[in-house]
């Protein structure tokens, strides 16, 4: 079992958590990271995140939380490198988090690495601290080539995946999807596999007090959809431009689009230009990358969330759309076949398709008007942080038994 006090490195070097939500390398891991080390560390462990200098002027360690600190290695040259390039510096990452814990006279008794690279610098420490080490992939190399046509991956990152696979301690997935996912990586792996759910704060994304115990409100002049996240091509912002694009019925729907790296990004201006190219200037409106105290009031102020993701390994932005009570029309990725009830809380896409999404979305417009936001927040209660802790200590504890 983990005593009380124990000590849990957490690593994610190729994204800090203190970065912006929205940008490049900075999305819902960020949460999880931040959320589930809050709610180990209100339990009385001592949680230390492992990451990486991103922005300047970070100071080397800062007490987040109670019994949780974030330590931010700055490595010479790698900066502003994208996570790709990082593979090199691995060695140099390893030694800064060795020597920080040598200085202070610290170990640990788990290792739990978030993405591959940060596995390849977690499957070394394992040896230093002589604890076991657990991996939370995030997102497969594998999976996302499968998702999308002419996707491109490392092979390094392939092969690294495989063997972190054979020779980990235990791997986290988060969905019954993505553990078939992680078998189609390597069927006869000889790591154990733990589900455990990512969680959704219930204080924070809330219905608004106003309507939380009426019907939805629907009775706007012009209904909004609300897509959020990163732009990578993964997330088919393009696809839900494309199928609201397809709604043609009066009154117009609006896309309210949250995320992004700046105006002036080549991801952002592509989006733009396919906007423009569709006529839909007047109907699509980009806000940028929001502060993650800003989002509750982005999801209660839209009729529907949209989520047109290629592969989600989870999909947080599920979960935060659905405790507002908004309900949310999604492609069939990460969680959302296991949370999305028709009729309920949303729709899913019967297919991969524009036209298919653009009829999930009318139909959740549809919820919107007659559903109920109380309905549609009971479908995520059972994904507090509190709850997904305890399941993170119990997989802590069985790693710590068995190695």
């Amino acid at each position: 079992m983990m005593a009380e006090a124990d000590r849990i490195a957490m690593l994610s070097i190729h994204s800090s958590p203190l970065g912006r939500l929205g940008t490049a390398d900075t999305g819902g891991m960020s949460v999880y990271l931040l959320e589930l080390a809050t709610e180990l560390g209100r339990r009385g462990h001592h949680v230390d995140i492992f990451s990486r200098v991103t922005e300047p002027g970070i100071e080397q360690l800062i007490e987040y939380a109670a019994n949780v600190r974030i330590i931010s290695l700055a490595i010479d040259g790698t900066r502003n490198l994208h996570r790709s390039a990082l593979l090199e510096h691995l060695h140099s990452y390893r030694q800064a988090i060795e020597t920080f814990c040598q200085l202070r006279g610290l170990s640990y008794q788990v290792i739990h690495s978030n993405y591959w690279l940060s596995g390849i610098v977690g499957d070394q420490l394992k040896e230093v601290w002589q604890c076991p080490h657990v991996i939370s992939f995030h997102t497969l190399g594998n999976a996302k080539i499968a998702a999308r046509k002419n996707h491109q991956e490392d092979q390094r990152r392939i092969s690294e995946e495989a063997r972190l696979l054979r020779c980990c301690d235990g791997v986290i997935v988060p969905t019954t999807q993505e553990r078939e996912h992680l078998l189609a990586v390597n069927g006869d792996r000889t790591s154990c596999i733990y589900h455990v759910p990512m969680g959704v704060d219930l204080e924070h994304f809330k219905p608004n007090s106003y309507c939380a115990d009426t019907r939805s409100a629907g009775r706007r002049e012009n209904p909004v959809v609300l897509f959020v996240g990163r732009f990578d091509p993964m997330k088919g912002a393009e696809r839900a431009v494309k199928a609201l694009n397809l709604l043609l019925e009066k009154p117009e729907i609006h896309l309210a689009i949250v995320g992004g790296d700046g105006e002036k990004s080549a991801v952002n201006q592509k989006l733009e230009r396919l906007v423009n190219e569709l006529q839909m200037s007047g109907r699509v409106h980009f806000h940028g990358a929001i502060d993650y105290l800003q989002m509750p009031l982005y999801y209660q102020s839209a009729d529907a969330v949209v989520v047109s993701s290629y592969y989600e390994s989870f999909g947080l932005v599920i979960l935060e759309a659905l405790a507002t009570g908004t309900p949310v029309a999604a492609t069939p990725v990460g969680i959302a076949p296991d949370v999305i009830k028709p009729g309920i809380n949303g729709y899913l896409a019967s297919d991969a398709n524009e036209r298919s999404l653009a009829d999930a979305i009318a139909s959740t417009l549809e919820l919107a008007r007659n559903g109920e936001k109380v309905k549609i927040r009971q479908s995520v209660c059972d994904y507090s942080w509190s709850r997904v802790a305890g399941s993170m200590l119990d997989v802590y504890s069985d790693v710590l038994l068995h190695s």
